[in-house]
């Protein structure tokens, strides 16, 4: 009797793991995003703004991004999100006014090289507040944004270079609405924090299309405001735009 009620304990057990595990899901998506920035920063902190399309003529990139989402069934616990977007740019200009860049001056006339990079990190936590073929989420995110902008004179020689990281808690959302019997669905997501001066925020709007065993491709708009005072002795209001397209997995 003892042996059959062990067994029966150990079938019991392994079958609410296995009811578990299948009800442990998640998303993986990787795509290009064609982003333009736009903006001034100031380094240091209330010396000159440098116009990032006037001044240093900043071009147009398709850069990668990658998220995964890890979705389980324990009530109290939030499920994850991780996100990674690459955002590098650079230009080749002849500056038309005088400033100053890290106490470096920059004469109108000089030909100037940038290159910039406002990679984000993400992690976010969770909760599915809807989950009934329409979904709603609702969570913290934190972002760690990786800065860094050089100007050259091409003219002169003279090179100067900031670099600013930070970790930002963000509010985090995200919905999506399927259309039936399309295999397509629309989706929102976005990140958001203003506070001592810094605003930012990371808003998508997409359209995306499911085919078999979960596997689709996606294609939107987002949006992306990186707005920093005083970071590192680094100031910045910067406006990241654009489409994107990508792959999905929805496991």
């Amino acid at each position: 009797m003892k042996r059959l009620s062990a067994a029966a304990s150990a079938l019991l057990l392994f079958g609410t793991i296995s009811a578990g595990a299948d009800t442990i899901g998640g998303e993986i998506s990787a795509g290009g995003w064609n982003h333009d920035p736009s903006g001034w920063i100031e380094y240091p902190t209330g010396s000159d703004r440098i116009d990032l399309d006037d001044d240093l003529n900043l071009d147009t990139r398709s850069e990668l991004y990658l998220k995964a989402k890890i979705e389980h069934p324990i009530p109290v616990l939030p499920n994850i999100r991780l996100g990674f977007t690459k955002n590098r740019s650079s230009g080749d200009g002849t500056i038309s006014k005088t400033f100053s860049f890290g106490g470096v001056s920059f004469a109108a006339s000089e030909k100037v090289h940038t290159e910039t990079k406002l990679d984000t990190y993400d992690a976010t936590f969770y909760y599915e507040i809807v989950d009934t073929g329409v979904d709603l989420d609702l969570g913290l995110t934190a972002r760690y944004i990786d800065g860094y902008a050089e100007l050259k004179s091409l003219t002169t020689g003279r090179t100067e270079s900031t670099e600013f990281t930070g970790v930002f808690p963000m509010l985090y959302a995200n919905a999506r609405v399927p259309l039936p019997l399309t295999g397509l669905s629309v989706g929102a997501e976005g990140s958001y924090v203003t506070y001592d001066g810094s605003t930012l925020y990371d808003l998508q709007a997409d359209v995306r299309y499911t085919f078999a065993m979960g596997l689709g491709i996606e294609a939107g708009y987002r949006a992306q405001k990186i707005k920093l005072d005083d970071v590192e002795n680094t100031s910045t209001d910067i406006d990241i735009e654009g489409l994107f397209i990508g792959a999905v997995w929805d496991f």
